[in-house]
């Protein structure tokens, strides 16, 4: 996709991004090589991006494939800086990256390597770049109890600084929030309400997901778009302040609409209820944060000083300290929209055609 240049100069924020979902193809095939994997047949002819015949097979035989090439502590640190720094030259300068509680089990590696090495990843991209990052971890809906409950056991005992949220990932089913309940509350408790919390609702499954999450008193709602359905949920939304995390592409891949025009976030947006962009499994889906900034613009009429308004909204809800959140609104707030320009309404501002 071509990124126009206000785009281009836009500070961006992201906080809903799987960490395995960031894994490009030349990535894959890296590790791979690196520890004597053969791939299954997951690319394109020209090698550049994945392929897969619908969405449910890009979310499980593709990506577990890729996931299975994550095997060290050092894996996890380089696909971390990989991701960081193509964020970095994206002008993006906070991301909140999503690592599964259960995955490093998978590969046999301790859920403290999995972690740290994140974290190593995080450290070597901000010293070069300056763009800050945290942890959410999740639980995946839908594994057994006994996996669930290991899963739980592992967040509860390493409480490393950079993990600043809990969040319930996987393959969504309508009603499913309350029976991981449970789960997300005990890991609450364990943390003194220092952990943010940010479930996955309303995407595969519609708006009773979201009325159960809230249960939770989540700060955010990961996906949250089929909430457009029930409009009570949406003033009830707009009144809570609860944050919507909206990934455009991935919604599109997942036919969660007709065609992307039907999607809602414009109408979300105007019914007062607060919404980010993010790109969900750039890599996956071979899409970028820009992107997303792109076809909020293009598509559904934001303006640049609406796509900033929709940055700050994503630091303002950041799970940060609060020194960390007024170093990155002051990088919003110094942006100059208009360096040679005199006024908003000029026509090379105006939104693409929809």
């Amino acid at each position: 996709m071509k990124i126009s240049d206000p785009i281009k100069r836009l500070p961006k924020a992201e906080l809903h991004v799987h960490i395995e979902g960031t894994v490009v193809p030349a990535m894959a095939r890296h590790k791979a090589a690196q520890h004597g994997i053969t791939l299954p047949d997951i690319f394109t002819d020209g090698q550049s991006e994945y392929s897969y015949c619908d969405f449910v097979d890009a979310v499980t035989r593709v990506y577990d494939a890729v996931a299975s090439t994550i095997r060290t502590k050092q894996d996890y640190t380089d696909i971390t800086y990989d991701y960081l720094k193509r964020c970095a030259a994206e002008k993006v300068i906070y991301v909140e990256l999503i690592a599964s509680a259960d995955h490093a089990t998978r590969v046999n590696l301790t859920y403290k390597d999995m972690i740290d090495g994140i974290v190593e990843g995080i450290l070597k991209a901000r010293a070069e770049t300056d763009i800050e990052a945290r942890i959410n971890v999740a639980l995946v809906r839908h594994l057994p109890e006994a996996e669930l409950d290991r899963a739980t056991e592992n967040i509860l005992t390493y409480r490393h600084p950079y993990i600043v949220g809990v969040d319930l990932a996987g393959a969504e089913k309508e009603g499913d929030v309350l029976r991981h309940l449970k789960y997300i509350l005990k890991i609450k408790e364990s943390s003194n309400g220092e952990l943010g919390l940010k479930p996955h609702a309303s995407e595969a499954a519609g708006p009773i997901n979201t009325w159960h999450a809230l249960t939770m008193e989540p700060q955010r709602i990961g996906h949250g778009v089929r909430s457009i359905e029930d409009p009570r949920l949406v003033r009830e939304l707009a009144r809570r302040g609860t944050v919507l995390e909206v990934a455009l592409t991935s919604n599109d891949k997942a036919g969660i609409y007709p065609a992307l025009k039907d999607h809602p976030l414009r109408k979300l947006y105007d019914a007062g209820v607060k919404v980010t962009l993010n790109s969900d499994d750039p890599g996956l889906f071979n899409c970028t944060i820009s992107d997303e900034y792109q076809l909020a613009h293009d598509r559904f009429g934001f303006t640049p000083p609406e796509l900033l308004g929709v940055t700050r909204t994503a630091v303002e809800a950041a799970f940060v300290d609060e020194k960390t959140r007024a170093k990155l609104l002051k990088r919003v707030d110094e942006h100059d929209f208009f360096p040679n320009l005199t006024a908003i309404g000029s026509p090379q501002w105006r939104p693409g055609p929809g």
